[in-house]
């Protein structure tokens, strides 16, 4: 073999087993780093505090809010049955009056005169008839003039009972306890017959109206009680009785007319003023019943979260109707299920969860 070939075989080994030696080391550096990246990529599984309760049975009530009014129980004109000059009032503006209190006179005068007369007419008939009685009874006179003078009593009497009307209505008087809200005219001034007077308003107790729509009227019933609260009246909240149910709805909406009787003594409530009234639509004397924030909405489902032993399970449930900041649920939790109620939003099925106070 030629000397100068010799050397040239040995380097060329060198090369391969320095290769061979490079690319031994390179896979070993790429196991050695994946492990570590692998051993980077999968750190300890960290426990996710949350809060909890057990689902209980309860009571609840489904409530509707609709608008209100305060209304007088009787707001009315007093107008006068005789027409005539006014001369004197005894009632004014803001005036509480008891029932059958004297409110406005017009001038009696010729209406007294007129009974004046009748009064006299009576009289006379009463002394004729006691006569004619005596007569009568001793058999002096015939029947039908006896008759002739009971007769012209009856009328007598008839006449000062017409006469004692007509001075009556020169009145106007008070129909129940209440209050003066207006005054049309002036001491002085004619009052033309069955001209109005005078506003009554009666506000204790108090009426409240209000309008429901068609959907809920069947639950509204007269006898049932019904909250409500005035926002000119902070603090206060205030409770009637249904007392009618309109049989009719309004043409215009479908809703219906109801009334409540409200007790007004200190009179803090006015008519005209505007209500947030609470009706009790349904009751249910068990239902499953959990905050709304406990609920998460997700492509048109409701899920929540329950914890079990130390992990977290996703639960698709069914919401039958919202009552505020809660909702009743119509299937999906049972009974002593355990409700995760704060950190569920942190949460997918399967989660290591930490209970927290």
């Amino acid at each position: 073999m030629n000397k100068r070939v010799l050397p040239q075989i040995k380097l060329s080994s060198l090369i391969l087993w320095l290769i061979v030696g490079l690319m031994i080391f390179f896979v070993f550096l790429s196991v050695t780093l994946r492990r570590e990246e692998e051993e980077l990529e999968t750190p300890p599984e960290r426990a996710i505090p949350v809060e909890t309760v057990h689902v209980e049975a309860q009571p609840a009530r489904d409530i509707i809010q609709l608008p209100g009014r305060v209304e007088a129980d009787i707001r009315s004109r007093l107008a006068v049955d005789k027409g005539g000059r006014v001369v004197e009032i005894l009632a004014d503006r803001g005036d509480v009056v008891e029932a059958g209190q004297v409110l406005l006179r017009i001038d009696d005068r010729a209406w007294k005169k007129l009974l004046n007369q009748a009064e006299i007419e009576l009289a006379d008939a009463e002394r004729a008839y006691h006569r004619w009685h005596q007569l009568a009874a001793s058999g002096m006179i015939s029947t039908g003039e006896y008759d002739t003078v009971r007769t012209r009593l009856d009328r007598a009497r008839v006449g000062v009972e017409d006469a004692e009307l007509h001075v009556e209505q020169c009145r106007v008087i008070s129909p129940a306890a209440g209050v003066i809200n207006d005054r049309f005219v002036e001491v002085g001034e004619f009052a033309p017959e069955g001209s109005a007077v005078l506003e009554f308003v009666v506000t204790d107790p108090a009426k409240l109206t209000l309008h429901v729509p068609e959907r809920d009227v069947a639950s509204v019933k007269v006898g049932e009680a019904i909250s409500f609260v005035v926002s000119v009246l902070p603090g206060k909240s205030f409770e009637g009785v249904i007392t009618h149910v309109a049989e009719a709805g309004s043409a215009a909406n479908n809703s219906f007319r109801v009334e409540a009787r409200v007790d007004n003594p200190d009179r803090h409530l006015r008519p005209g003023m505007i209500a947030t009234t609470r009706l009790v639509r349904e009751r249910h004397d068990e239902a499953i019943v959990i905050p709304l924030s406990a609920v998460i909405p997700r492509l048109g489902e409701h899920f929540v979260f329950l914890a079990r032993d130390d992990r977290a399970i996703r639960r698709l449930v069914k919401i039958d109707r919202i009552l505020g900041a809660d909702v009743m649920l119509a299937d999906g939790l049972e009974v002593g299920d355990e409700l995760v109620l704060e950190g569920h939003r942190m949460l997918i099925d399967g989660s290591l969860i930490e209970r927290v106070q």
